[in-house]
């Protein structure tokens, strides 16, 4: 028998060097599920954070670090799929991967671990933060992936797209843009020029007069430059008034790397860290990094004490190796 017939991955695919967090395409799901390797430390690793994450644990902030190769990337990307649980291909995404254990050390306890993530419904959102556009402020950057996450538009119409969600007249708007355009909204908002004219035709139709609609988007305009952790804190808070049985996992990636690059700060952290604990558990923030937390906290120029809430809120820490 030869070696690639034992393996349970294919051989005759290429296997990604570098795992992009927001390639959520389902070739790319299929691909990366399929050939991955959980070796036993890193079902250890999965079991560690299940358990945590199915507590009732008040702090919920993961700090998962690594060196380049030590697939801190690839471990938190399956994390993330094991606890969104997507369907791929018309299966389960936690039953695709459960499959990656087999063979392990204690397989049948950390599986039993593994199967507890059933009782919890959450949403993950995932980024990359060295991509984001530092602008915008790290409390806007989440909140602008939730959109996404959610299919929403990411600028300013999106928050529109929000609210007209969470105050339960999505539905209907949808159903006005169909009896005019006879066209799915979904697609009419594919078309950059197009969603502008549609919103404001719509809107202005139903409960807006056109001057209120132009003071709605000057409103948003002034909420999105000065968009901070507290409004970030008041908009989830709409979402899960809305959505009750939801948790929203925040997973993002080169968190270090962009401290380093002033892309975010410690502080930015800090902030997101005092505002997100208020809510008991509802939102967890999993971080990705090179560095250590202690390192980083080290490397800038505040001190344990300055950053209190950041060091509470992400007591778990998950270490990998290059392998």
């Amino acid at each position: 028998m030869k070696i690639k017939e034992i393996l349970t991955i294919n051989l005759s695919e290429d296997i990604k060097n570098v795992i992009d967090l927001e390639d959520l395409s389902e070739i790319a799901i299929l691909s990366e599920i399929d050939n991955y390797i959980v070796t036993d430390g890193l079902a250890k690793e999965y079991s560690k954070f299940v358990d945590i994450y199915t507590s009732n644990i008040l702090e919920t902030g993961v700090w998962i670090s690594g060196f380049y190769g030590s697939g801190k990337s690839y471990f938190g990307k399956l994390l993330g799929y094991l606890i969104s649980n997507r369907n791929i291909g018309g299966t389960p995404a936690r039953d695709r991967i459960i499959q990656r254990f087999a063979g392990i050390n204690d397989e049948a306890l950390i599986l039993n671990s593994i199967y507890k993530l059933n009782s919890v419904n959450s949403r993950v959102v995932f980024l990359d933060i060295a991509k984001q556009d530092k602008d915008l402020g790290l409390p806007f950057i989440l909140f602008q992936n939730l959109l996404k996450s959610l299919n929403f538009l990411t600028d300013n119409y999106g928050y529109i797209e929000f609210h007209l969600f969470i105050n339960s007249k999505l539905d209907e708007f949808k159903s006005k843009v169909i009896d005019k355009h006879k066209t799915d909204w979904d697609i009419i908002k594919d078309d950059e020029l197009l969603y502008p004219k549609v919103f404001r035709e719509i809107l202005t139709n139903w409960d807006y007069t056109d001057t209120d609609f132009n003071d709605l988007l000057k409103s948003i305009e002034v909420k999105t430059k000065s968009f901070d952790s507290n409004n970030l804190k008041e908009q989830l808070q709409k979402y899960f008034a809305y959505i009750n049985n939801e948790r929203i996992v925040f997973i993002f990636d080169e968190t270090s790397e962009a401290i380093s690059k002033e892309k975010i700060s410690v502080l930015d952290l800090q902030a997101i860290s005092e505002s997100l604990s208020s809510l008991g558990g509802k939102v967890w923030t999993i971080a990705i990094a090179q560095e250590k937390l202690d390192d980083v906290i080290n490397n800038s120029t505040l001190s344990k004490a300055q950053l209190t809430k950041v060091t509470d809120r992400f007591k778990t820490k998950i270490h990998l190796e290059a392998t």
